[in-house]
């Protein structure tokens, strides 16, 4: 039957992460260390496995850099094994923060068999933690945008339908237990690139005929050819970090998910 957990903070679960005291943005000097080693563990990350990629030990390699801060905020933000997440391959310094290990990263990026996400099949950066609720990506740019959408109508729709989490013999409620949270959000993240693609605006559409709670994030790192900044404008109560500061983005991200809640 559907059962409901106390809501465990995303990378702050530590009382001494959490612990009252002066605070800069409303972080304090615990969240910001804790910020900062997340972050400087994703690009360290990151160089390892540019070298090991130069020495053939890996054969495919995606960066984050450029969006530690972003991701650490969300992961800051929102909670792990209670909201739910679909990040895309740039957001190595989210999964951290949620509770990835680097070892498990390493595992991933070199095809081991004991990877966790998915035992080597899955291309490097596709994460995939099913008991933090981080759901596995595909390499087409966007696919994980209609996914998420999905998603957040779950949370409502067994909130009207409660009876629809109960175990029932004959299909996989049998054997796995239906958890949901009226207050879970969905977190969908994407490129600046994929805001061209279809997916992206029919999934805007429908959250907003809905009203669901799905909080997107669009990661500009002007990599993208077709995406103009400045160029078109959305408007959705959107709030905007630059990417560069944990603590800017903190208050913009904090801000989407208590309007989410």
């Amino acid at each position: 039957m559907a059962t409901k957990t106390d809501p465990k903070p995303a990378g702050v679960a530590d009382s001494d992460i959490k612990q009252a005291g002066k605070t800069y943005e409303g972080l304090s000097r615990q969240q910001l260390t804790e910020a900062y080693r997340i972050m400087y563990t994703s690009r360290r990350l990151d160089d390892r496995e540019i070298m090991l990629k130069r020495q053939q030990k890996i054969f495919f390699q995606i960066s984050g850099a450029g969006h530690e801060a972003i991701g650490v905020a969300a992961a800051f933000a929102l909670k792990a094994g209670y909201d739910w997440f679909y990040p895309y391959y740039r957001d190595r310094a989210l999964c951290l923060g949620l509770g990835v290990s680097p070892y498990d990263m390493l595992l991933q990026a070199v095809g081991a068999a004991d990877d966790p996400s998915s035992g080597g099949r899955q291309m490097p950066s596709h994460w995939s933690f099913p008991r933090l609720h981080i759901v596995t990506g595909s390499s087409p740019t966007g696919t994980q945008i209609l996914q998420s959408v999905g998603c957040a109508e779950v949370a409502r729709y067994l909130t009207a339908h409660p009876n629809a989490a109960k175990k029932v013999e004959g299909d996989y409620r049998q054997f796995k237990d239906v958890e949901f949270h009226s207050d879970e959000i969905t977190y969908v993240s994407l490129g600046d690139g994929t805001t061209s693609e279809g997916e992206f605006w029919e999934a805007m559409n429908t959250v907003s005929n809905l009203k669901l709670p799905l909080m997107f994030v669009v990661e500009d790192n002007e990599y993208a050819i077709p995406a103009l900044v400045g160029g078109r404008c959305l408007r959705t109560g959107a709030s905007l970090g630059d990417g560069t500061t944990s603590e800017g983005d903190f208050v913009a991200v904090e801000l989407d998910v208590l309007n989410c809640r």
